[in-house]
């Protein structure tokens, strides 16, 4: 009965005693795509044929996808950070 008593004291403090740092998000921020060189930003017009202006409208939905994501990650990296710091505060008393 002692060791069992012993066991339950012992055992929470091994598995308070290790803290796993966070990853920090792998890639970095997206890349914003580049404007199509037949758009005019200054007078907000273009010379683009459809498939050129398709194809710049579809890497803008990809890249807000990208940055939604980067986003996320980035969440989950502070929360996770979080947990971290007080792990090892927990540790500590």
């Amino acid at each position: 009965m002692k060791k069992l008593l012993l066991l339950l004291f012992v055992i929470p403090n091994l598995v308070m005693g290790f803290c796993s740092s966070p990853s920090v998000p792998y890639g970095g921020a997206p890349s914003k795509p580049s404007v199509p060189y037949c758009v005019n930003e200054w007078n907000n017009t273009h010379t683009c044929d459809d498939w050129t202006i398709g194809s710049y409208e579809n890497d803008l939905r990809n890249y807000q996808y990208e940055v939604e994501r980067f986003v996320d990650d980035l969440k989950d990296y502070l929360r996770d950070a979080q947990e971290y710091v007080n792990c090892e505060i927990r540790n500590l008393n």
